[in-house]
């Protein structure tokens, strides 16, 4: 495919006007809503320039290595690779944090977790499935954290949060590998934070492909009823929760509220 959709860009004009169009064309087939903000956006990060500075080179020709990058950016994305671990980057609390495959993309609906304590100050947090770091970083870049420890038990996981903790200039987390079903941290803290794998085993047969076939498995689902975290926390969160403390997790709009 790719030498084909190369030869056609190529006979078409290789312009960053027409590439746009013919690129946004070819996404749309495969059922991208998105297509050409998406083909913008991507190459805004291959030319770092903004939109405007983009537009204003719309009769600029692209040369052949940048566009046997937007030829491969094409395939992977019509074969549903999100968007965001293409680009290497998505927002979170109005920030641009480091993504790739071994993390969950940053969902807005987590920005919420922000919302709830963002009144606290000065806090020790700890923060379980740090996964990217977003929810660490963004508790000390609001000042809600004093020091943070962020636990994962995925290796990678934590080498890319640490890539966005030194990309973001702090220096109060503490990145630790843990198993949270298995191990508890030595200290006590003002807050924790979890957004856990809550999705269970029958929910994630029936996700989206783009989700389903991209994000880390172990970060999405227990394989279970999507109950196996919360269980854990009601059992140690007395050791590791200060009486004044309060804990925020993100849970399912599926869940069982009797359960």
């Amino acid at each position: 495919m790719h030498k084909k959709l190369l030869g056609q860009f190529k006979s078409s004009g290789t312009s960053i006007g027409n590439i746009v169009e013919l690129a946004s064309i070819f996404l749309i087939d495969f059922g991208i809503k998105n297509a050409k903000n998406e083909v913008r956006w991507y190459l805004q990060k291959l030319y770092n320039l903004n939109s405007a500075q983009l537009y204003a080179l719309k009769n600029k020709e692209i040369d052949d290595g940048l566009l046997n990058q937007v030829v491969d950016f094409l395939i992977y994305r019509s074969e549903r690779v999100p968007f965001q671990y293409l680009l290497g980057r998505a927002p979170f609390y109005g920030r641009d944090f480091m993504v790739d495959c071994n993390v969950l993309i940053p969902r807005p609906e987590s920005e919420t977790l922000i919302d709830i304590v963002k009144d606290k100050k000065q806090s020790k947090v700890l923060d379980i499935g740090t996964g990217s770091g977003c929810l660490a970083i963004t508790c000390t870049l609001e000042g809600i954290a004093s020091s943070v420890d962020a636990i994962d038990i995925n290796k990678n996981a934590l080498v890319l949060a640490r890539k966005n903790i030194k990309a973001f200039n702090v220096d109060n987390i503490s990145c630790i590998e843990m198993n949270i079903l298995e191990d508890i941290p030595d200290h006590s803290y003002d807050i924790i934070l979890s957004n856990p794998p809550y999705i269970s085993k029958n929910e994630y047969n029936n996700l989206d492909n783009e989700v389903q076939h991209n994000e880390p498995v172990e970060a999405l689902t227990d394989m279970s009823d999507g109950y196996t975290f919360y269980n854990r926390y009601a059992l140690i969160l007395n050791k590791i929760l200060k009486k004044s403390g309060v804990a925020v997790f993100e849970l399912s709009q599926f869940f069982n509220k009797q359960k």
